[in-house]
This record gives C-alpha cells, sequence and structure tokens, in this order.
C-alpha cells in the first residue's frame, strides 16, 4: 500500500522541483545542457557563480539529480572547486553525492521493492551478490573516485544490506573518493590556465 502511493508522490515531486527550475529560470535546462555537452568549465562556473548565494544550493541539488539518475556529476564537482575552493567544494560535492545516493537508495529499496525482489530470486548472479554486499563493499566502491555511482546504489538496493550501512559506507567512502575528484578537478583547471 506504502509503495503504491510512494511511486506517484516520488515521481511527482521530481518532476515538480524540474518544473520549478524551469519556471523561475526557464533559460536554465538549455544553457546547462549546452555548456556540459560542451564541456565547458569556464563557462559552466560562470554561469552558477551568475546565481549568487543560490548557487551552492543549485550545485548541490545537479549533484543529487546526477547521482540519483546516472549522469556524470565530474563537471560539477570540478565547478564546485573552482567556484568555491577546494575545502568548500569538497562539503557542497560531497553533501550533494550522499544526499543523491541516499535517495537512490530508498527509491530503489522501497518504491520498486517487489521488482527489485523478482529479480535477485531469478538470477543466480544477483542472488551471490546479495549476499556479499556489505559495509566494506559498499566503502570501498563509493571511495572510488569517477566510479558509477548510480550501479553501485542499484547493487546495494538490490541486497540485503541495511539502511544505516548503506548511509555509513556511503557518507565514508564518497568523502575520500569526493576529496580527490575536487582536488584533481581544480589543479587540472588551474595547471591547463
Amino acid at each position: 500500500m506504502i509503495a503504491n502511493l510512494m511511486k506517484p508522490l516520488t515521481l511527482g515531486l521530481i518532476v515538480a522541483v524540474f518544473l520549478a527550475i524551469h519556471w523561475a529560470i526557464p533559460s536554465f535546462y538549455s544553457t546547462l545542457w549546452q555548456l556540459t555537452v560542451s564541456h565547458d568549465v569556464q563557462g559552466l562556473t560562470s554561469y552558477i557563480s551568475s546565481f549568487g548565494s543560490v548557487a551552492v544550493v543549485l550545485m548541490i541539488l545537479l549533484i543529487v539529480l546526477t547521482n540519483m539518475t546516472g549522469l556524470p556529476s565530474v563537471q560539477f564537482v570540478t565547478v564546485n572547486g573552482i567556484l568555491f575552493g577546494v575545502l568548500p567544494g569538497i562539503i557542497i560535492s560531497w553533501a550533494g553525492q550522499v544526499i543523491g545516493n541516499i535517495l537512490a537508495f530508498i527509491i530503489l529499496r522501497y518504491v520498486f521493492r517487489r521488482k527489485a525482489q523478482s529479480l535477485v530470486e531469478k538470477s543466480r548472479w544477483l542472488a551471490k551478490v546479495n549476499r556479499s554486499v556489505d559495509f566494506k563493499l559498499i566503502f570501498f566502491f563509493r571511495s572510488i573516485p569517477y566510479s558509477p555511482n548510480f550501479i553501485v546504489t542499484a547493487l546495494c538496493a538490490l541486497s540485503r544490506v541495511g539502511f544505516a550501512e548503506h548511509a555509513a559506507a556511503t557518507l565514508a567512502g564518497k568523502f575520500l573518493a569526493v576529496c580527490l575528484e575536487v582536488w584533481l578537478g581544480y589543479d587540472l583547471i588551474h595547471f591547463s590556465l
């Protein structure tokens, strides 16, 4: 019953956030798309900085959405380091990645639970993965810079690992990964200038 209510509520909330951004900033998606696809990190930095103090919330939201959908967040993490500095960029990127991964875990685990259980029951490989996912494995995969967050989250959601264990491993592992990602992105941009 709750899962049946959660699906439309979750979808409605995501659509509402996208529509609210479009309503407030009509050219936001097209500009963001153009700058991201062209790998124009300097242009993306200038565009995001034009939002002033709202830029922090906007960057967290963008990283949350990329981590929930499986889209790469590399350029946004790099922009955070350039725009806010290395340490604040790490904290902002880490917050966005942790929130995105935890929300994706909740949605995959609780909203699509029946489908996930049937997938695990039908696949020997997934059943084996289900038994082997634990804090150490999640921490390991989360601590790898530029790792595919959505795949790790999906495997965790299909496994028997609990919410608290997933959240703790994500908090710790993503901190290491984000430190390296922001630092490398920041140094690469400043080295090339």
